[in-house]
């Protein structure tokens, strides 16, 4: 592509058109922020849409995909419930309510801590073990191909820029 011919990111998207019309209705405000909080709820959507199919397929959620990858991650070391709900940034409620479906499906046993009853330690049956090491290579794959319009260089940027947001706002 030339220098004088405009691509795909030289075209107004939704944002632009969303940041011209505020200006319009308020003036006064800076919608700069915009460009780029904006663009990454859309890209969080659009990685949801390219990559929650394939854990759908096997009848997972993706959050009930990544409290089951963060039991996997953690090995021989079972973890809490409050240790999946910080693992996967989810209110208690919500881990709570995807530990119960995750158990009930036979993905998840909960055994009582042997030094505090009160305790539950949380670790993934053969089949959740199973399932999770089948799926995690298609869901990589697909990250994959959802992240190839990038090159090297703008992957790791962009992979930067946002752990510096991430490092400054913590979830």
């Amino acid at each position: 592509m030339s220098p004088t011919t405009p691509g795909p990111a030289d075209r107004p998207d939704v944002v632009d058109v969303a940041r011209r019309e505020w200006a319009s209705v308020h003036p006064d405000l800076d919608t700069s922020t915009m460009a780029l909080t904006g663009r990454l709820r859309l890209v969080a959507a659009a990685l949801a849409h390219a990559t929650d199919p394939v854990v759908r397929a096997e009848g997972l959620t993706r959050p009930e995909f990544d409290v089951l990858s963060a039991v996997r991650r953690a090995g021989r070391t079972p973890l809490t419930p409050t240790g999946i709900a910080a693992a996967t940034l989810s209110s208690g409620a919500a881990t709570t309510k995807r530990l119960d479906h995750l158990t009930a499906v036979g993905h998840l046993q909960r055994t009582p801590d042997d030094r505090d009853g009160r305790v539950t330690r949380l670790s993934l049956t053969p089949a959740g073990t199973a399932l999770v090491d089948r799926l995690l290579p298609r869901v990589l794959e697909a990250e994959a191909a959802f992240a190839s319009v990038l090159d090297a260089d703008q992957e790791a940027a962009t992979a930067q820029a946002l752990r510096t947001l991430l490092d400054r706002h913590p979830a």
